[in-house]
């Protein structure tokens, strides 16, 4: 929420939810076969809500994004890929995708803050 209210963007503009639905157990990565699990169900609301653009917060859901909407040929490293906008096609339209790095991140490394106000206000030009 801080950094939303950092680049002006409200939160009630804002749908937030995970690839995996349930958190993995000790805080670690999701696994291979957990996201393909719950894959559809990210892709049934993405075709619910329709959204003009779609944030990712870290590597796995930018990889799961990027491949979904046929953009795979652009993935890189998220540190090569962070606050770029990429425009693609949707069932429903042109959508937008704007990988960002995960929040969490700022608390183990406190540079990165700065890195994820910046691109948070492309985020929100986008």
């Amino acid at each position: 929420n801080e950094l939303l209210a950092s680049a002006s963007i409200d939160r009630a503009d804002v749908y937030v939810t995970n690839i995996v639905k349930d958190r993995p157990p000790l805080n670690r990565d999701p696994l291979p076969g957990e996201i393909e699990i719950y894959g559809p169900f990210l892709d049934r609301q993405l075709e619910i809500i329709r959204p003009k653009t779609i944030a990712t917060l870290g590597r796995f859901s930018m990889e799961y994004i990027m491949k979904r909407f046929g953009l795979e040929s652009h993935l890189k490293p998220i540190s090569q890929m962070h606050g770029k906008v990429f425009e693609t096609d949707a069932s429903y339209g042109k959508v937008r995708i704007v990988p960002l790095y995960h929040p969490a991140v700022a608390i183990y490394n406190s540079n990165t803050k700065s890195v994820l106000k910046s691109d948070f206000r492309i985020l929100k030009k986008s």
